[in-house]
Formats: C-alpha cells, structure tokens, sequence
C-alpha cells in the first residue's frame, strides 16, 4: 500500500469520524490492552520532585497531581503500558483522623466537585487528552457503594450528617447503620457499612431507583466530560448486585468490578449475570500459594478451573498486587520470586493490571505502607522489574499482532514438577510458552524435559534470554533451568517484528487497530482512539500493511 493510499484512507476515516462520534470503549477493545494502575496522590507531584517526602504511615496526602501524572506518562508507556488508571477524581472528604486522610480517593463527599489536590477541572482535560494523544486508554478508579464521614468515635448511628453529601443529600439515599458482622454473608456485606467508627462508610441505598439513576447519570456525565474508557467498580462485593448489573447496562463504557472473593463458582455468577469483567482474585490467591508458599498445585488446578468455568477469562483483569494488598516484595526480596510473579501476570488470561512500584519492587506489606510514593525511586527505567515488563508486552503485543484469537484462546496447563509451572497460550504453532520456577536465584542448574504442543522439529526462542532451542522428534523441549529464572519461549519463525533479541519491532501494531475496529453492516469502522494511532503512523510516516 503506498503512501498516497494510506493518506487518503486516513483522510477518510477522519471525515468519518466527524460525522459518527467515536464509539465506547467495550470489553473487546480493552482485551489487547494492558494497564498501569496509579495512586494519583502517590504517583507524580506536579513540580517533579524525586525528593519530596511522604510519609506512608502517616496517611497523608502527599502531593501527587494529574499534572505530574502527565509529565510522566514516558515512564509508563516505556514499559508498554497502553492504559492507564487513575484513583477516584471526586471531592472526598476533609480533615484528618488518626491513621490519615483521604489522599487515596475513596471517601466520597460530593459527586459534582473533583478532588482539588489531585488538580483542577483543565488538568483532568489535559491528562485525558494527553493519554489519548499517545493511543493509551483512561481508566478511572470509581466509588459507587457509598459516601464517607468523619465521627472520630462517635456513634455513626446518630451523629452522621447527611445533608452534606452531594447529590445524596440525605438519610433516605442510604441503609441503615449497621457494621458489617460477616463479610461472607453477602446480604449482611451489602446492606452494612465497611468503614470504622472513626470513618464510618454510609451504605447508600443501592436497590432504590433514584439512587441508581442519579449514580448513572453522573457517571456518563464524567465520561463525557473526561472520555474516560474504562471503570474499575471499588467494593463491587458490597454494591447489590442487580444495581451493579443496572450500572454495567446505563453506563456507556468498559468496567471491571471488585469481587474481592476466592471462589471461582463466585466469579462465573458475577460475570454470567452483573458484569463482564471482574479483578482475578481467584488467581491472585493461588499466585500467592505458589510463588511465596511453593504450592505450584493449587495454581495449576485454578488456572483449569477458571478455563472451565468462566465465560470469558480473558475478560477478567490480571493482577498480582494492588493498593489492598501486601506487594510480592513484602513475602520474598528474592528478583526470581518476582520475576515469576510478573511473567504469569502479564501473560496469563485477562487484561494485565500492574499496579505502581511492583516494577521497582516496592516492599510494603499492608495498607498504608503498600502506597508508596513512586517518586522516590527516581522512576528508574533500568530497573531490572520494569525492563522485564517491557519485554512482556511486547510478547503479548506480538503474538495478538500475528492474531488477535490470541485474547480469545484460554491458558492451559502443560507441565507440573515439585517447582516448576508450564502453561501455553494461543493458537497453535504461534503459542507463548512460559515456564516459571519457585526456586531462589540461590538455586543451581538443572533441565527440565517436558512435552510442548510445538511440531517436532520446530525453533523455539527464550524471549527473555534471546537463546535457541529445538523441540526434539518425540515432541520434547528440553529447558535448562538455573537461578530460579522464569523462561518464556516463542515460534523462532515468527519472532520478526517482536522488537527484542535483535529482531525489529513491527512499524505499526495492528493490535491496537483492531482493537478498536467493529464491523457493522460489513463495514469496518474505527474508533477514535484508534484513528488516532493510525493518523500518527501516517504523520510519522509509517506503513501500515492491512492483514
């Protein structure tokens, strides 16, 4: 195709795209993606200081901005990332108890107004615009479960005031008071509160109509206003589960509810009947067993349950820390441990979430040590944790490229030893294999033999490493194993484009074209984040080969 042409295509797509508004971000469109999670307040001050202290136990704000998060979007992107997640951009409320404030977004005050610490109404505008002007997605943290108050020991019974919320302005919005007593009995999780008495959570009334409509409306409303593409639900566990169906049919975009819940047989009734896509806790529970308890069992047998059971995996988002949660730094200091642990997270099943400072190996073992300010690291790009993040999404970018059934087809288990994990992804002949150890970087040399879905005969290269093997006549791939080191292996044939091991990246990834392409009465339209992509290649001057 020449360059005359792909101009002129462009051309048109941008008259279209005139006429007919972009499309919503679907769950579709977000599959190919991967997304990098971000604490606002933690993540970039508006003056980019690498020095400014924040004191993590104190629970204070700290003085990240939207701002700064602009002026580090390279640091994100450098890993691959082509989503980003923002904390909840509402007004929260203020003041200060004995474990802190609300720097972190989830305490709701007033719906209408934004967080000021985090930045004004033209940040906001700037940050989408910017993370759109690259071709990345906006995801916005989102509390829908309840508002929040400070009583500092009160009662919460009788001495919350309820005019002051916005636009739930009084008691008839919200249950009852009553604390939680038992977090597995879900009536009793989603009719009672999940804050203390020094900031009690009033549980708005989710099952009443006028609660659900006015949630709705001010979410398309910041939609709109921000084009934001995507919603992580907070505590969706404690939001009644037919408002959260409701919510995912009113409200035009992606959105990926937390379900914090071992249970698969919990998972497939949340995705079969309120919402696509949930956080993959299931998995992130086993992901634990494994790699800080060396129990490989019980994540094999997840991974085969999830294939059976759930209707879309690959709908789910994959994570392995998060702002609840220790980070894999606070069970093992060991790089291997984490290496693992990224390896199987970026490309397992599901939409990769990783959360700030899991790639600089962050320590923190509890909440609010786990929110660590990024800045004092320095965003250091050299770090061992984000190079290898990099790598993996370039992997997991490639094998989509050669095509994107990749994000439909499931992971399977193919290999079980006292240590090690094998699982395959993708269609055959064009598979990622990984291979992942609990061993220590204490640990010696050794091989593993395991039967592989590749032919006989065929060139397998270890992406991490840029060494060659071949699987032998009897379908065997013989895998040194050392250092606890994970290994990833790719068709040699079909490294071209992939970007590492001396092969050149691909000029434009396809990926990202489809996956904002839909078909409509047999044509082929893309949406605008898209559009731009392609509109950036052709200023570029790139080629872009349709396939």
């Amino acid at each position: 195709m020449s360059r005359s042409t792909i101009r002129h295509l462009a051309g048109l797509l941008l008259i279209t795209s005139l006429i007919s508004s972009a499309s919503a971000a679907r769950t579709a469109d977000w599959k190919p993606r991967s997304i990098y999670q971000t604490m606002t307040d933690r993540f970039a001050r508006t003056d980019g200081s690498t020095t400014a202290p924040c004191n993590t136990t104190a629970g204070f704000y700290c003085g990240g901005t939207w701002r700064g998060t602009i002026d580090h979007l390279d640091y994100i992107q450098g890993m691959g990332f082509d989503a980003v997640m923002i904390s909840p951009i509402i007004e929260n409320i203020h003041g200060q108890v004995s474990y802190g404030e609300a720097y972190h977004g989830y305490w709701p005050l007033n719906f209408d107004n934004l967080n000021s610490h985090f930045g004004s109404h033209q940040d906001l505008l700037d940050l989408s615009a910017a993370v759109h002007s690259r071709g990345m997605y906006l995801m916005m943290d989102t509390v829908i479960n309840n508002m929040a108050y400070i009583t500092n020991g009160s009662n919460p019974a009788t001495n919350i005031d309820y005019s002051v919320f916005a636009p739930f302005n009084n008691a008839d919005y919200f249950h009852p008071y009553c604390k939680i007593s038992d977090w597995n009995n879900m009536t009793n999780a989603q009719r009672c509160q999940t804050g203390d008495n020094y900031v009690p959570l009033p549980d708005l009334y989710t099952e009443h109509d006028d609660v659900q409509q006015l949630m709705i409306k001010w979410a398309n409303k910041v939609i709109k206003t921000y084009s934001i593409d995507g919603l992580r639900i907070d505590a969706a566990k404690h939001v009644n589960p037919g408002f959260l169906e409701n919510f995912r049919k009113g409200v035009d975009t992606f959105m990926t509810g937390e379900v914090l819940e071992g249970a698969v047989s919990i998972m497939e009734d949340y995705q079969t009947n309120y919402i696509d896509s949930l956080p993959n806790y299931p998995i992130y529970f086993q992901i634990l067993a494994a790699f800080t308890n060396g129990n490989t069992s019980l994540l094999a047998q997840a991974v085969e349950n999830m294939r059976i059971s759930m209707p879309d995996v690959n709908a789910m988002t994959s994570f392995s820390e998060n702002h609840d949660k220790p980070r894999i730094g606070s069970y093992s200091k060991d790089m291997a441990t984490a290496k693992n642990v990224l390896v199987f997270t970026m490309l397992f099943d599901g939409i990769p979430m990783i959360y700030q400072g899991q790639e600089q190996h962050l320590s923190g073992n509890s909440v609010p040590v786990n929110r660590e300010a990024i800045w004092l690291t320095k965003y250091d790009t050299n770090a061992e944790l984000y190079k290898l993040i990099a790598k993996l999404n370039r992997i997991r970018n490639h094998a989509a490229y050669l095509g994107t059934d990749y994000f439909d087809d499931s992971t399977h288990t193919i290999f079980q030893g006292g240590s090690e994990l094998a699982f395959t992804k993708g269609v055959q002949g064009r598979q990622v294999v990984m291979v992942l150890s609990t061993q220590p970087s204490t640990s010696s040399a050794y091989q593993i033999d395991m039967a592989v879905s590749f032919n006989a005969g065929t060139a397998v290269t270890n992406v991490l490493d840029c060494t060659n093997y071949t699987v032998d006549n009897q379908g065997m791939l013989h895998v040194p194993m050392n250092k606890g080191e994970p290994r990833v292996f790719y068709p040699t044939n079909y490294m071209d484009g992939i970007g590492l091991c001396g092969y050149p990246e691909s000029n434009v990834s396809l990926t990202m074209l489809r996956a904002h392409s839909s078909t409509s009465a047999g044509i082929r339209t893309i949406s605008g984040t898209g559009l731009a992509t392609l509109l950036l290649a052709v200023v570029s001057g790139m080629f872009v080969t349709f396939l």
